[in-house]
């Protein structure tokens, strides 16, 4: 039975913007992206302490607490990323540990209240995340949570009718992972989840064996479709060669069986009906006309007697 698993369904999809809305994203990338005033980024933070604390606890239902230090390090990726750019803004060197120390100081008292402590951010945490190459650690990390979320849940991606959408997409990822992916620098991120080497995840990915009939119902439909505007195109010729076949047959019984004499009696009788119904019909006609002309004659000849007694007078 096809499953309805879809890529959407992988971690990296559908937790993307997790956070987004608790830290207010949108309203601090366009501070650090159009490099507006302080007072903007303080307003951001005013904005964080409104709006983070809610936005975790609705969040708590969709945090699996298996997958819970990878949702945190998620918000790593991203705090950190944000903090990092604000400190390079011009003006900002000065308000920067402040900015730092209140976010994250909320971040942590919000954390502690839902007993998440492990998700705390400390300097040694900053330290890590603040490298310049943080994006590249935040895809490998993405790319072995989706990996091992395919291992686990094989059967039913295997049997699902998105399938191929979802080996489609992995294989893509996986490709620009072998490219982004350093062994000396990166090799941590596989730790998280046992992996020793980037082959256990081209291992996982070839399990993926689509049996899915989803592809094959849409392959059907379209012979279907394929068959049928065939015979469309053949029903002329078949018109044609049944009526050509038709006329040898209709010969044959003219010429061979009773069927001829009996047609040409009831031709013969049908030529002598219509022959007398028209010497009869031009019999009508010449005597109408005849009529017709008399008649005329008659009132012509008493027009003239009548306007020339008129003239007369």
């Amino acid at each position: 039975m096809a499953t309805s698993i879809s890529a959407d369904e992988l971690p990296s999809k559908k937790y993307k913007n997790i956070w987004n809305k608790g830290i207010c994203y949108s309203e601090v990338n366009n501070v650090i992206t159009d490099k507006k005033d302080l007072v903007d980024a303080y307003r951001w933070v005013e904005n964080v302490q409104k709006n983070f604390s809610n936005n975790l606890k609705q969040q708590k239902d969709i945090i699996d607490d298996k997958t819970l230090e990878k949702r945190c390090r998620d918000l790593y990726y991203l705090i950190y990323g944000i903090l990092n750019q604000l400190k390079n803004l011009r003006n900002y060197d000065h308000i920067y540990n402040g900015i730092k120390v209140t976010v994250s100081s909320h971040i942590n008292s919000a954390f502690i209240n839902l007993k998440y402590a492990n998700c705390m951010m400390n300097d040694t945490k900053e330290k890590y995340y603040a490298q310049a190459n943080i994006k590249d650690k935040k895809y490998i990390d993405d790319i072995c949570e989706d990996i091992k979320y395919i291992d686990s849940n094989i059967s039913d991606i295997n049997s699902s009718s998105k399938c191929n959408e979802i080996m489609q997409y992995i294989v893509e990822k996986n490709s620009s992972l072998k490219t982004t992916y350093n062994s000396e620098r990166d090799s941590d991120i596989l730790k998280y989840y046992e992996f020793k080497s980037l082959d256990e995840l081209d291992n996982i990915i070839k399990k993926i064996k689509c049996t899915s009939n989803g592809d094959t119902e849409q392959l059907e439909l379209a012979g279907s479709s394929h068959e049928a505007s065939q015979l469309s195109g053949h029903i002329p010729m078949i018109v044609i060669y049944s009526f050509l076949g038709f006329l040898p047959l209709c010969l044959f019984l003219y010429k061979a069986t009773p069927v001829g004499t009996w047609l040409k009696i009831r031709i013969k009788k049908k030529i002598k009906l219509d022959n007398n119904l028209s010497e009869e019909t031009e019999n009508e006609i010449f005597e109408e006309t005849f009529e017709c002309v008399r008649n005329n004659l008659h009132d012509d000849k008493y027009s003239i007697l009548y306007h020339s007694t008129g003239y007369s007078k």
